[in-house]
């Protein structure tokens, strides 16, 4: 695939995706031509952020804790972890913030296999075809815009977190492009949305678990469990 090809897949998507069912990747070449490098760009926004920009996301720590001192409800471990990761901040423990990025990275790597997963299943439910490949090849290029639009962690303010909503949104708009382009699900009937609502679901719901796993592993790195 060419620069100019791969760009058309976000600038031209309707007419490129089409073309995107001829490709033949391998998961192995998906892996190493892209996704391990686009996959990094979330977690060194993260990283440059901690480092950089460590005092916007200070700032917005403390506007947290003010505001969870006034909720009942707030989750005590949440609290103590917000806390703990404020004191790393302003400590700015380099070796933690290095250990933060790597688990970040591993959970960004693992992404497409969720994607992946549901797509697979799903495809064939709504009419496209089962193909581990191609559902692969589809979450990989689809979340491209969600991995590049991550180097906005670098700054904690609300034009990033806009920029990473938009960038997820384009993530599922071109899963909904490549599962009629590419996995062949008929786009009568509203079966093509049908797929692409449910997929969002799926998706939302097993990356809040996968999250759950992450800040598990986050706050074992601080000290919060067990420390």
């Amino acid at each position: 695939m060419s620069f100019q090809e791969f760009l058309d897949l976000y600038l031209k998507p309707k007419v490129a995706w089409e073309k995107l069912k001829e490709e033949n990747f391998t998961i192995q070449q998906l892996y190493l031509k892209y996704i391990i490098f686009f996959a990094f760009i979330p977690a060194l926004g993260h990283f440059l952020g901690f480092v950089v920009f460590r005092d916007y996301y200070v700032n917005a720590i403390k506007k947290f804790l003010e505001m969870a001192e006034k909720d009942a409800q707030q989750s005590e471990l949440t609290i103590r972890y917000m806390q703990t990761l404020m004191a790393e901040l302003q400590d700015n423990d380099i070796t933690q913030e290095l250990l933060m990025m790597i688990t970040t990275y591993g959970f960004e790597l693992f992404k497409p296999v969720v994607l992946t997963a549901i797509i697979f299943f799903l495809a064939p439910a709504f009419g496209g075809i089962k193909d581990p490949v191609k559902s692969f090849t589809v979450a990989t290029f689809a979340l491209i815009p969600s991995w590049v639009a991550g180097i906005f962690y670098i700054m904690n303010s609300p034009i990033s977190m806009f920029v990473i909503f938009m960038g997820m949104f384009y993530t599922f708009y071109l899963v909904f492009i490549g599962g009629e382009k590419v996995l062949g699900i008929p786009s009568e009937k509203s079966k093509n949305f049908q797929f692409i609502i449910v997929v969002i679901i799926l998706y939302l719901v097993i990356s809040g678990i996968v999250g759950q796993v992450e800040t598990t592993i986050t706050y074992k790195i601080l000290g919060v469990i067990g420390g």
